[in-house]
């Protein structure tokens, strides 16, 4: 199955901001009549607690899986800020990074509505068997300034048994 991955920060208010479009997409994605994507949030800073991850779900009605990221995906994908999205394909390789829209243009400046869906046109590229162009955007959001190096021995395990149980 494809992996929708975002970078998210719980304080950050862009990633509470493009909660309500992730959504959306996951509530798209998993009413599909074959799910293969599926949507993940992972919390890059080791400091964000279980709780905070259980009280950002709530407060903005999120569905999908948020998980803290212990193996250091964000450091694995290249992921600089929140939100920052990442397409994995079933055999682990990364054809999308960037932007989930162009929502925002720069920090504090936003659009009344995207003009461009850059993660959702990603998925349906990937999805529909063709090349995802552009494979990289520039996301706008807060820096992730801490978060646990790449463990790859760890990563190769995750994959083998599924994302399931992080």
């Amino acid at each position: 199955m494809w992996q929708v991955w975002v970078f998210l920060a719980p304080l950050c208010p862009i990633c509470q901001d493009y909660t309500f479009y992730l959504n959306a997409l996951h509530e798209q994605w998993s009413l599909a009549e074959d799910p293969r994507a599926e949507l993940v949030g992972w919390f890059p800073n080791p400091t964000v607690t279980d709780e905070a991850i259980a009280e950002f779900a709530e407060r903005y009605g999120v569905k999908w899986e948020l998980a803290r990221d212990t193996v250091g995906w964000s450091e694995a994908v290249g992921a600089r800020f929140t939100p920052e999205a990442a397409l994995v394909s079933p055999n682990g390789e990364v054809v999308y990074r960037g932007r989930v829209n162009d929502l925002y243009y720069a920090l504090g400046k936003h659009r009344s509505t995207p003009r461009s869906a850059d993660l959702a046109l990603a998925v349906e590229q990937a999805l529909s068997g063709r090349s995802v162009v552009p494979a990289e955007t520039d996301a706008i959001g807060c820096p992730i300034q801490n978060r646990l190096p790449f463990q790859d021995s760890l990563a190769r395990r995750v994959f083998a048994d599924g994302l399931r149980g992080l």
